[in-house]
């Protein structure tokens, strides 16, 4: 019997997780895949960069969205049978916390090991895959510059850029014609010749020769002309997927050897997904369940739960990377602190802490 129990809960929980995170990946994807798709579109990257981009990012985004996703899924699971009032039934057979905790924790201690492998290793991996495609689609729309007898449109459209001649041998593009704006105003810059190159702060910058710059509108009174010899023009890329930073690229063995507060900051931050998962499961148990005749709010407290859990380690990482807490603490105490309140909330749903009793007494003027 208690077999049974644990397929039929992992089957409903494992029917609510695959679900959740259906849902979660595509919030957290699909912002992304819209802006790729936009620049793709608009000739700002190479269509087939974006199928890459997406792949190498899905690691992240699914080490990410698992732990919310089994929260979630045993909030749902286990709080329909509450609600379809199995649980009830079930606990009159002799069904305690026990027996649902027992499949709960295998469930989320079987997916710590992928969770782990994708936190650990496989996500800073394709972080750097990432990095070395998006420099790919950079060097791309950049290179379509050299593209002679064609007008480019840039920055949704705000800016205008075309070369009537181009080496693509030595880079070098010959009769360039710009239009953008700046300041409300209108501007028009001819160049004999010019080429692109890269900023030191990561910016591409256009380099010009022996042209004119037009500013204003034609016949006022503030239209500028100017001539210039050399006039370097600025633009930016989009930033299309979320800024990573050089740590979180780097493989764990050399977060390991190199030492340090802010390594040892970020190999916690990657430990923190797969250890969630357990502190998570002893969590939702006692938030999915809802008393006769009343109606559950344990999506809402998930949900803030996990809202807490996410600014304690950010608070907690901080603290490591600032050396205001010892190496050897970590963020265990944001796990423990997760994990002992779903404990202790197991102990007072089910009658092993008592409530404390409080008296109010009412005191007023005699009538």
């Amino acid at each position: 019997m208690p077999r049974i129990f644990s397929h039929y809960l992992l089957r409903e929980v494992g029917f609510w997780l695959v679900s959740v995170l259906a849902a979660v990946l595509l919030v957290l994807i699909g912002g992304i895949f819209g802006r790729l798709l936009a620049a793709a579109g608009s000739g700002e990257l190479a269509p087939e960069v974006v199928v890459w981009l997406i792949l190498f990012t899905l690691p992240e985004q699914l080490a990410l969205a698992l732990p919310i996703a089994l929260l979630l899924a045993i909030v749902f699971g286990v709080g329909r049978l509450y609600r379809d009032h199995e649980a009830f039934a079930l606990a009159g057979s002799g069904f305690g916390p026990e027996h649902y905790l027992r499949p709960l924790l295998l469930l989320a201690l079987v997916l710590a090991i992928p969770v782990g492998a994708l936190s650990l290793s496989v996500a800073p991996w394709a972080a750097r895959q990432t990095l070395v495609m998006r420099e790919a689609g950079e060097q791309e729309a950049s290179l379509s510059l050299l593209q002679p007898g064609r007008f480019l449109s840039f920055q949704g459209g705000q800016a205008v850029f075309y070369a009537e001649q181009a080496d693509r041998a030595t880079g070098r593009l010959e009769d360039i014609l710009i239009r953008f704006r700046e300041d409300d105003q209108a501007v028009v810059i001819r160049a004999r010749q010019g080429w692109t190159r890269r900023a030191p702060d990561g910016a591409r910058e256009l380099v010009l020769e022996d042209g004119w710059r037009y500013t204003g509108i034609p016949g006022d009174a503030a239209y500028q002309v100017v001539r210039f010899e050399t006039h370097v023009a600025r633009y930016h890329l989009p930033q299309l997927l979320p800024k990573l930073s050089k740590r979180s690229m780097q493989p764990l063995s050399q977060l390991l050897k190199a030492g340090g507060a802010a390594n040892r900051a970020e190999i916690h931050r990657r430990l923190a997904a797969p250890v969630s998962l357990l502190g998570f499961a002893l969590l939702a148990l006692p938030l999915a369940r809802t008393p006769p005749r009343r109606r559950g709010n344990g999506l809402l407290w998930a949900v803030l739960a996990y809202v807490v859990f996410g600014n304690l380690l950010g608070v907690g990482r901080s603290w490591l990377e600032q050396q205001l807490v010892p190496a050897w603490v970590g963020l265990w105490w944001v796990h423990v602190s997760v994990a002992g309140t779903g404990l202790l909330l197991l102990a007072y749903q089910n009658g092993r802490i008592r409530r404390l009793p409080v008296r109010f007494r009412l005191r007023g003027k005699p009538s």
